[in-house]
């Protein structure tokens, strides 16, 4: 099997910039976020089971769930959070598994990355040849924010302290990319962590 890349980072590190940069250098992303936003979709186990166990009130008018609503009941309770994550989490895990496994057939040494928010918070790290961690200072992460996404400071803060903190993420990483400089200071950090990945 090809190199097996974890990717994760909190909200506004920059996680998706450096898997477009890995993407640029020939791996295979697989998106795992992306993954559970498909699992929510109507005819899917994970839609069938979210209604199930959080009733037809986090669904919109097309029968969609909801994901604000979704993520307004579970947000401030860790026990329904905790539910949630204990449908959803198995359901992505295995799709990866899938994808991962498609790719590989194709070609075996092909390098994969896993881009994933809640890698660490998962225990996705072991499944991972290596985990890489995009780190970024609180407070660039919050003018992030505030910028592309529009939220307001108190918003952007309030979603980064749900997350795990940056020590955590530190302290079961492989590599730790800074992401406190510039988009050119980011490509030269990931080119060097590809080289030195791939054996260049």
């Amino acid at each position: 099997m090809g190199k097996l890349i974890g990717l994760t980072g909190g909200i506004g590190a920059g996680k998706s910039t450096v898997a477009e940069l890995l993407a640029e250098k020939g791996a295979s992303i697989i998106d795992a976020d992306r993954i559970a936003h498909e699992i929510y979709e109507p005819g899917k186990e994970g839609y069938d089971r979210i209604v199930d166990h959080f009733g037809t009130g986090v669904l919109d008018e097309q029968g969609r769930v909801d994901r604000q609503k979704l993520g307004a009941l579970v947000f401030d309770d860790r026990e329904k959070l905790e539910e949630l994550n204990r449908i959803i989490h198995p359901l992505v895990l295995k799709e990866v598994a899938e994808r991962v496994a498609a790719v590989t057939a194709d070609d075996p040494e092909q390098p994969i990355v896993i881009e994933a928010a809640l890698m660490t918070e998962t225990g996705w790290s072991g499944g991972a040849g290596e985990l890489w961690v995009v780190i970024t200072d609180p407070d660039l992460a919050v003018e992030r924010l505030v910028q592309s996404r529009q939220m307001t400071p108190e918003e952007a803060r309030l979603r980064m302290a749900a997350q795990t903190s940056n020590d955590e993420r530190r302290s079961t990483a492989t590599r730790v990319i800074e992401n406190n400089g510039t988009i050119e200071d980011l490509e030269l950090e990931v080119s060097l962590a590809w080289r030195e990945m791939m054996g260049d």
